[in-house]
C-alpha cells in the first residue's frame, strides 16, 4: 500500500470522527453552537452602583472561563433596556432611561424571555436584590421556568443604616379631641442622641410637627392631639438631636382616622322629641340650631349620619348641600330629613341639590289649585346701582325672572313696577307668555321716590279680575310706606282673598308697615326680611314656593304599606298626624308609611352609598301622638340605626400585594358566618373613585377580591351590608429604592421552589453540557473537506485504496467518472 493510500486513509477516518463528534454535540466554529448567556443587571437606587459592576465583571470572568460564546447585557429598574454591550452600563443616558427610582423584575425577565425566543440562550444571571415596587416577579419566575431558560441569581443589596425605624405602633382610629399615643420602634445601634420627628397632615391641607426622644430601648413615644376630623396622615423621621439631621424616613408611617366625638349631627330648626329621645337612649349627638348649620360644613367626614329637623335651605350656603349630597353619594352619610313649617316646599327643596338625594319630590301645588301671581317691584332711586356696586333692581330682575320659570302652564302672571307711579309692564296673562317678556329688556330704570298705596291699587285690579283659585302679590322694596292707607289696603286684599308675600330689601326696608298688610289674618301671606340684596333671588323664589306648598292639617289617619328597613319593620297601630308636607314619591324609592289618601309619610332610598329617609310630617308639633306612643323607642331608634350603621357585622382585610391589593372581608351573623349577599364594597383609590369591587366568595361568609394597585396612596373602602355602612381606610406604600436594603427574603422561597438558582463559582461550569444547540455546520464542512480531500488521493492511488476502503462505492464512482 503507498503512502498516499494511507493518507487518503487517514483523511477519511477523521472525517468520519469529525461528522460522529458533530452529531454527539461537539462545536467548533459555528455560531449556532456557541453558549450564549444573558444577564439582567439591576440599576435601580436600591443596588450599589460599584458592587453591581463588580458583579458583573465576575460574571463575564465566569462566562470567559465557561468558554461562553457571547454573553448579552439587559439592564432594568423600572423598566428594560438591552445594552449593546456590558459597557454600556456605564453610559449615564441609559441609566436615565431605566427610571432607577423604581424596580420592576418583571419587566426585566419578560425582556429576557423575548429575547430568547428569538435566539436561544443557554442561560441566564439575574443581579439584583431581588426587591421590587412594581410588577410581580415570582409569576415571571415561573414563565422563564417553563421556557426551559436556566436561571441563576446573584444577590447583591444595599447594606442596611446603622440605625434605622423599625415599626410604627399607631391607632387605626380616634375620635375628636382624644389623646392619640404613637410607639416608633428602632433597630440598630448609635451613641448620638437621637429624636423622631412626627408630621401630622390632615385632609385639609394643614400641617403640623410633634417630637418625641428616642429612649436606651431604641423607642420613642410620641403624644399628639387630635384635634381635626377626618384623615390624619403621620410621616416620620429619625434625627440627631443636636444638629436636626436626618439618618432615616418613613413617608406614611401612620394613618389615623379621626371621627367626630358624635356620631350624629343632628340640625334643629324647630323644637321635637327625636334629639331628646336618642341622648337618652345613648346616642351619641351633636346638636346645633339651624343657624350655625353652615358652621359644620368642613365637619361632614367625621359624622356618620345627618338629621335635618325642619331646616330651610336658606340654612345654609349651596357649598355646604353640595358637600352633604356628596358625602352622602360617596361616603356613605346617612340622611334624615323632617318635616315641619321650614321643610319640603316651605323651606325651598324644589330643584334644589338636597332635594337630589331625597326620596320624595316637593310639589309647588296641587294641580287642580293654579295660581295667579303678579309681582310688584319697586323701581325707586334707591333700588338702582348703590355706593357699594349692588344694583338691587337688577337683582330684582332677576328674582322675578327665575319665580317665574318655575310656575306651570296653568298659572298666570303679571308684573307691576312702581317709584311714585305705577305702571303696569305685564298685564295678567298666561304665565308662560308673561315669562318669554320677562327675559326681554323690562324698559324701565331706577329712579324717584316710593308710594306703595298705587302701586298695590294697580296689582289688586289686576288680581281682581282673575278666576284662579289662588291669588298672590309679591312686592320687593326698600323704601318707607308710611304713606300707604293700611287699612283700606289690607281690606281690599282681604275682600279679593289675596295672599301677600313682601321681601323687604336692605336695612332701610318699612317691615313694620309690610308686616300691618298681612297681620289681620295668619294665613294672609308673609313678610321676608332680606338683609343682602343678592339674597332676593332665592329668597323670592323659596317665598313663592313656601306660600303654594300644600300642607294638609287635621286628623290624619296613617297606614303602613311596606316595612321599615329596621326591626320589627310593622306597627299596626300607627297614631294619627295633626299635618304633614303634601309630596310625590320617586319612582325607586320605597313608601313605608303614607296617609289615607296615598301621599308619602315615610319614604327610603339608598342614593349611591348612603341611606336616606324622610318623614314629611317631621316628628314634632305636626305628629304630637307619635312621641307618646308605645312604639316610639323602636321607631326612634331604628331610623337613627339605619341611617348611621353601626360596627357591622363586616369585618375587612386588605393586603397589599406586588401591583395589586388583595381584600378579603368576613361577613357574620349572630349565628356565626353569613351567606353575604348583601354586601357591597366600593373604594376609592388614588386614580378613580366610587368604584365597585367584584367579589368572589371563597368560602361561607367569605368573600374576596384583588384590586389592580393604582399607585400609592389613600385607599377608602366604604362597605355596605344590613347592619349599616361603615368606611375602612388602607394605606399603600410602594416602598421607595432609597429606603430598600438587603436581600429580598422571596428568593429562599423562589430558591426552595425551583424558579431560581443560587449562583455560585462554577455556576457556568456545565452551561454548554446543559444547552441544546444545533448540529455545529463548521464541523460537518471539515468533515466533508477532509472526505473529499481522502477521495482524491484514493483516485490517483489506484485499486489497493478501493480494497481497504469503501472498494465498491469506489469502484462505482470511477465507472460513472
Amino acid at each position: 500500500m503507498r503512502v498516499r493510500t494511507l493518507i487518503a486513509l487517514a483523511l477519511q477516518s477523521a472525517a468520519l470522527l469529525l461528522l460522529c463528534w458533530s452529531l454527539l454535540g461537539g462545536a467548533w466554529l459555528d455560531p449556532r453552537s456557541q453558549a450564549r448567556l444573558l444577564v439582567l443587571l439591576d440599576r435601580s437606587q436600591s443596588v450599589p452602583r460599584e458592587a453591581a459592576d463588580r458583579a458583573l465583571t465576575e460574571v463575564m470572568k465566569a462566562a470567559k472561563a465557561a468558554r461562553v460564546g457571547d454573553l448579552q447585557l439587559i439592564e432594568f429598574a423600572g423598566r428594560a433596556i438591552a445594552a449593546a454591550a456590558p459597557t454600556a452600563a456605564n453610559d449615564p443616558a441609559t441609566l436615565n432611561a431605566l427610571a432607577p427610582a423604581a424596580t420592576n423584575i418583571q419587566a426585566a425577565l419578560e425582556a429576557a424571555l423575548a429575547a430568547h425566543a428569538q435566539s436561544t440562550f443557554a442561560g441566564a444571571v439575574v443581579i439584583s436584590d431581588g426587591l421590587e415596587n412594581s410588577g410581580d416577579a415570582a409569576s415571571a419566575l415561573a414563565a422563564v421556568r417553563a421556557a426551559r431558560l436556566p436561571l441563576h441569581w446573584l444577590a447583591l443589596g444595599r447594606p442596611p443604616p446603622p440605625i434605622r425605624i423599625a415599626q410604627v405602633l399607631a391607632p387605626q382610629k380616634a375620635q375628636l379631641g382624644q389623646r392619640i399615643a404613637l410607639s416608633v420602634q428602632l433597630t440598630g445601634k448609635s451613641d448620638r442622641r437621637l429624636h423622631v420627628k412626627a408630621s401630622l397632615r390632615s385632609q385639609g391641607g394643614e400641617t403640623w410637627e410633634v417630637r418625641g426622644p428616642v429612649d436606651s430601648a431604641g423607642r420613642a413615644s410620641i403624644e399628639l392631639d387630635a384635634s381635626r376630623s377626618g384623615v390624619l396622615r403621620v410621616d416620620l423621621s429619625l434625627e440627631d438631636f443636636a444638629t436636626d439631621r436626618v439618618l432615616d424616613a418613613l413617608p406614611d408611617g401612620a394613618l389615623i382616622d379621626v371621627a367626630q366625638r358624635a356620631a350624629i349631627l343632628y340640625v334643629n330648626g324647630s323644637t321635637g322629641p327625636l334629639a331628646p329621645s336618642l341622648i337618652a337612649g345613648g346616642w351619641n349627638l351633636n346638636v346645633v340650631a339651624a343657624a350655625q348649620l353652615e358652621a359644620q360644613a368642613d365637619a361632614l367626614d367625621g359624622y356618620q349620619a345627618v338629621v335635618l329637623d325642619d331646616v330651610a335651605i336658606s340654612a345654609a350656603s349651596p357649598r355646604f348641600w353640595h358637600l352633604l349630597t356628596t358625602a352622602v353619594r360617596q361616603r356613605g352619610l346617612g340622611l334624615l330629613v323632617l318635616g315641619g313649617e321650614h321643610a319640603f316646599g316651605r323651606g325651598g327643596y324644589r330643584d334644589s341639590e338636597l332635594e337630589s338625594v331625597l326620596p320624595v319630590l316637593s310639589e309647588p301645588a296641587v294641580v287642580d289649585q293654579p295660581a295667579a301671581i303678579v309681582f310688584a317691584v319697586d323701581k325707586s332711586g334707591s333700588m338702582g346701582q348703590g355706593s357699594g356696586g349692588v344694583d338691587r333692581f337688577a337683582l330684582a330682575q332677576r328674582a322675578v325672572l327665575e319665580t317665574a320659570r318655575a310656575l306651570s302652564e296653568r298659572d298666570s302672571l303679571g308684573l307691576v313696577v312702581f317709584d311714585v307711579v305705577p305702571e303696569v309692564l305685564i298685564p295678567l296673562g298666561p304665565a308662560p307668555t308673561g315669562t318669554l317678556v320677562l327675559e326681554r329688556n323690562w324698559m324701565a330704570s331706577p329712579n324717584g321716590g316710593t308710594k306703595l298705596a298705587p302701586a298695590l291699587d294697580a296689582a289688586i285690579d289686576q288680581l281682581e279680575h282673575s278666576a284662579a283659585a289662588r291669588r298672590m302679590l309679591v312686592i320687593v322694596t326698600d323704601g318707607f310706606v308710611d304713606d300707604a292707607p293700611l287699612v283700606g289696603l289690607r281690606g281690599r286684599l282681604e275682600r279679593s282673598r289675596i295672599e301677600i308675600i313682601a321681601l323687604a330689601v336692605g336695612p332701610d326696608a318699612d317691615v313694620g308697615a309690610l308686616q300691618g298688610l298681612v297681620a289681620a289674618r295668619a294665613d294672609a301671606g308673609l313678610v321676608l326680611r332680606v338683609e343682602q340684596a343678592a339674597g332676593l333671588p332665592l329668597a323670592m323664589r323659596t317665598g313663592v314656593e313656601r306660600r303654594r306648598s300644600r300642607v294638609e292639617r287635621g286628623a290624619i289617619m296613617v297606614q303602613q304599606r311596606q316595612p321599615l328597613p329596621f326591626p320589627p319593620g310593622t306597627w299596626r297601630d300607627w297614631p294619627n298626624l295633626a299635618a304633614y308636607a303634601v309630596t310625590r314619591s320617586r319612582p325607586e324609592a320605597v313608601v313605608a308609611v303614607q296617609s289615607q289618601s296615598g301621599e308619602p309619610l315615610i319614604a327610603f332610598q339608598n342614593f349611591g352609598l348612603g341611606r336616606v329617609v324622610v318623614v314629611s310630617s317631621g316628628l314634632g308639633p305636626w305628629a304630637p301622638l307619635w312621641s307618646q306612643w308605645k312604639q316610639w323607642p323602636e321607631l326612634a331608634g331604628g331610623l337613627a340605626t339605619w341611617i348611621g350603621g353601626s360596627d357591622g357585622a363586616t369585618t375587612l382585610t386588605v393586603s397589599d400585594l406586588a401591583g395589586a391589593l388583595q381584600v378579603e372581608a368576613e361577613v357574620r351573623s349572630g349565628k356565626g358566618l353569613s351567606d353575604a349577599a348583601d354586601v357591597s364594597i366600593r373604594v376609592d383609590t388614588p386614580g378613580a373613585q366610587g368604584q365597585l369591587l367584584s367579589m368572589e366568595r371563597v368560602a361561607p361568609g367569605r368573600l374576596r377580591a384583588t384590586l389592580p394597585s393604582q399607585g400609592s396612596g389613600l385607599y377608602t373602602f366604604v362597605i355596605s351590608d344590613s347592619h349599616g355602612i361603615r368606611r375602612h381606610l388602607h394605606l399603600r406604600r410602594d416602598r421607595a429604592e432609597h429606603q430598600a436594603w438587603g436581600i429580598n427574603p422571596a428568593l429562599d422561597a423562589w430558591v426552595a421552589g425551583g424558579l431560581v438558582h443560587r449562583w455560585h463559582a462554577n455556576a457556568l461550569a456545565g452551561l454548554r453540557d446543559e444547552s441544546r444547540r444545533p448540529v455545529d455546520r463548521s464541523l460537518i464542512a471539515l468533515a466533508l473537506a477532509l472526505f473529499l480531500t481522502g477521495v482524491v488521493l484514493e483516485r490517483a492511488s489506484g485499486k489497493a485504496f478501493g480494497r481497504a476502503f469503501g472498494g465498491p462505492i469506489v469502484r462505482r464512482w470511477r465507472r460513472r467518472a
